[in-house]
């Protein structure tokens, strides 16, 4: 088994660039990546729901594992498709990526396949 045999969930990949318009630098947003098989999980702590005096904060902990070959950086926007790989259409999630960890195959592994890299998720929505 691969963890390419796990990627049931896509995502879209926009990043803020830099372009330059006559003397000045604007910032746009553009899609770099669409579709990029991947999965999404949560890691061993749950949600934390935030009371305030007007709202309550809720803040997911979940990771991203992709391909090492996606090209993800910290601050990326992610559009999170759960299920789409099975046929599925849940709502999409909208998160925001951290540092990427990359784990590269082992020498002589015993289970080959396991390359990946997780990207923690930063979702948090006010209720």
């Amino acid at each position: 088994m691969k963890f390419t045999d796990w990627y049931t969930d896509t995502a879209d990949i926009f990043r803020v660039v830099n372009e330059l318009n006559g003397a000045l630098t604007v910032q746009s947003r553009e899609q770099v990546a669409e579709a990029v098989p991947c999965r999404v999980a949560r890691h061993k702590k749950e949600g934390e729901l935030n009371p305030g005096p007007t709202a309550a904060d809720y803040t997911e902990n979940q990771v991203l594992m992709c391909d090492n070959s996606v090209d993800i950086q910290p601050g990326d926007e992610l559009i999170l498709h759960r299920g789409a790989k099975l046929g599925k259409s849940a709502p999409p999630m909208r998160a925001f990526a951290g540092e990427p960890t990359p784990y590269y195959e082992p020498f002589g592994a015993a289970i080959p396949g396991l390359a990946h890299q997780e990207v923690p998720l930063l979702s948090m929505e006010r209720i």
